[in-house]
């Protein structure tokens, strides 16, 4: 597991869960196999161990039993699913079902094993490394959204924003000013959402509610971006002469988050920023909103796919 995620994914060792310490616990999974199953430990407790020793557990009576041959290639990811799926496994964890001759580090005897088995074995590390991938970045294996590391203290206003807008996939944060007052901005913002609720899609604001219970505004604004799968960040400068600094950092964030985000500009923009000059976008007319957005819109969605 380790030379593999040394090989790939070198700069993420650092913070790789059940890596650096763990807590290994082997069942007894059919009468061929065992399930070794490694718990994420903090750094700072007692060194990896392996709690069972050399002994393998009895399978947990709440548990079904497997049924089929898990080191048949062709069965084998049908079977770890069932098992993560059964036994509960959080995402920072990983399991791996190995011959029942293999006592320890199955890695190391892994060149005396039968084709199958070691192919076996390469499925079910793919796995959990695709699984634990998702896990640090953010998500889970399905796509299914994850507070991204120091963001924990929000998790219960994701939660709530969640139950409000439960498809984070199809999740779309829209970055702009906030004037309701003016006529133009508010003709934007009507057709972008019109446009992508034609799309399926579900276009959300940062004010059009306060998940925070202390009202704060930039955690709020942070549980939008956080629950957002793509962004639409907006770039006019006739409502007011300038690269709107909100619009900047909620973009800058959506980025750095590497989610999916349109710029949307004005075709008379003039604050353009050399930062961003290189970057594609899509334009639009202020004074011709609803025959120029939805078109910029649809391409930009086109190009997603």
């Amino acid at each position: 597991m380790r030379g593999a995620i040394e090989q790939h994914y070198r700069n993420d060792l650092h913070r790789w869960p059940a890596i650096a310490n763990f807590e290994a616990r082997i069942f007894q999974a059919t009468e061929s196999t065992r399930l070794f199953l490694f718990h994420d430990r903090p750094a700072t407790s007692a060194p990896p161990a392996i709690s069972s020793g050399s002994d393998a557990l009895p399978w947990p009576d709440e548990t079904p039993r497997i049924s089929g041959d898990p080191l048949n290639p062709e069965q084998t990811l049908e079977i770890i699913q069932r098992i993560y799926a059964d036994l509960n496994i959080r995402p920072q964890d990983w399991a791996c079902l190995i011959p029942e001759e293999t006592r320890r580090d199955a890695p190391e005897e892994r060149d005396q094993w039968p084709m199958s088995a070691r192919l076996a074995l390469d499925i079910q590390l793919n796995y959990a490394i695709n699984r634990q991938l998702h896990y640090i970045r953010g998500f889970d294996l399905v796509g299914n959204f994850m507070i991204p590391p120091g963001y924990e203290f929000l998790s219960k206003e994701c939660e709530r924003f969640f139950r409000d807008h439960p498809r984070y996939e199809d999740n779309v944060f829209l970055m702009t000013r906030f004037d309701p007052a003016n006529k133009f901005l508010a003709t934007l913002d009507a057709t972008i959402r019109q446009t992508l609720r034609g799309k399926d899609l579900n276009p959300v604001r940062a004010d059009d509610k306060m998940y925070m219970p202390d009202r704060n505004l930039w955690n709020n604004v942070c549980v939008y971006m956080l629950c957002c799968g793509k962004g639409v960040a907006i770039l006019e400068d006739r409502a007011a002469d300038e690269f709107n600094p909100n619009v900047a950092l909620e973009y800058g964030f959506m980025r750095a988050l590497n989610r999916p985000t349109l710029l949307l500009a004005d075709k008379g923009f003039r604050n353009l920023r050399a930062d961003i000059i290189g970057t594609l976008r899509e334009q639009f007319d202020l004074l011709d909103i609803e025959n120029t957005v939805p078109e910029a819109l649809e391409r930009w969605l086109a190009g997603l796919t």
